[in-house]
């Protein structure tokens, strides 16, 4: 469903390394996962050069040039050029939110990163009148010449007489939930003719689970996966939109949900205490195993479906998996919702 509350277990505590997967790191592209790492990493090394002007500058230097600098203006230029030219995901942006001259003309200026308006990363990056320090010097004057735009290559489906629909999110991935809703019809009109499959994307590292959105994320990916393991897929499918609907990015309200529902809150609660890591463990190997690293991820007996980003357009979710038959069952015929809410977008 789709950043934090103070659980303590162990699986539930996150850092910011995530484990790479292919061209996105937990939904992140690797151009971006670079920046977030070089902003942080590098912020020890400009420090020690930011603390070295300082103390050059605490004794008055015969004949040192001052530079005036209008700081708002820089403060909007600097974003602009991260924004611009070092993020290349466009859930992702960069605010400049202080800045604080440090001596020998050098400005220290503290950054949050956002993804989807939520706050995922922050810190502070150095610059001059005309230089940004983030490990490189980069030119604020000169625009970085933009990657080549490619098309993306349709694959074809392969056909099976039971097709295996495979649905990799994030539970609180805002695209991730509208993939689940869009899918809801889907599953309830073509359940008995395919295999259906959820998968959560998450990183574990002994009994270290790691989910891009937090902590909160961790837990509920956990109490869905005891649904899924308790109930069945049209119980998690149930469970899982009242969540998205209701709950905001914490699941509070999830009991409240389980219960209409008719599900054991306790039953649950017990999985998600001995067995969560375990089918986080699970559910991460099979993420990996299938390159999928981006919520949603949607694929059908093997091949990676583009009509997952067609959210509100069940129709093309059902066609992408009715043209993976052999043959057709008569459910294919009938037409489901098409009116596409939004294209695109992924966690």
């Amino acid at each position: 469903m789709s950043k934090h509350h103070n659980e303590k277990n162990v699986h539930h505590e996150h850092n910011a390394e995530h484990k790479p997967k292919e061209k996105k790191i937990l939904g992140f592209e690797v151009k971006t996962i670079v920046l977030l790492a070089v902003l942080v990493i590098c912020t020890a090394m400009v420090s020690t050069f930011a603390g070295m002007s300082v103390s050059q500058n605490s004794t008055p230097q015969t004949g040192a040039v001052t530079v005036t600098v209008d700081k708002i203006a820089l403060m909007s230029t600097v974003q602009d050029y991260i924004n611009e030219n070092l993020l290349n995901d466009e859930t992702v942006s960069a605010k400049i939110i202080d800045i604080n001259e440090i001596g020998n003309n050098l400005y220290v200026l503290s950054f949050e990163l956002t993804q989807n308006g939520q706050k995922v990363q922050a810190g502070v990056l150095y610059a001059n009148k005309d230089k940004l320090i983030i490990g490189n010097v980069f030119d604020l004057n000169t625009p970085l010449p933009k990657p080549e735009t490619q098309t993306p290559v349709e694959t074809q489906p392969v056909k099976s007489d039971k097709p295996v629909v495979d649905l990799y999110v994030m539970s609180f991935c805002p695209y991730g939930n509208q993939a689940e809703d869009t899918m809801k019809p889907v599953y309830a009109l073509l359940k008995d003719k395919a295999q259906f499959n959820v998968h959560y994307i998450v990183s574990v590292d002994g009994n270290n689970v790691q989910s891009l959105h937090g902590a909160p994320e961790v837990a509920q990916n956990e109490r869905e996966a005891c649904v899924l393991k308790n109930y069945d897929l049209n119980n998690w499918f149930e469970f899982a939109a009242y969540v998205n609907t209701n709950c905001g990015s914490d699941g509070s309200c999830w009991e409240t949900g389980a219960k209409a529902l008719g599900i054991d809150t306790e039953k649950i609660s017990a999985c998600v205490a001995s067995e969560g890591v375990a089918l986080m463990k699970a559910t991460g190997e099979a993420s990996d195993a299938a390159g999928a690293s981006g919520s949603p991820t949607l694929i059908i007996n093997g091949v990676k479906s583009s009509a997952v980003y067609q959210y509100g357009n069940s129709e093309a979710y059902k066609q992408a998996i009715c043209t993976s038959f052999n043959n057709a069952p008569s459910e294919c015929s009938t037409t489901l919702s098409g009116s596409t809410a939004s294209t695109g977008g992924s966690c």
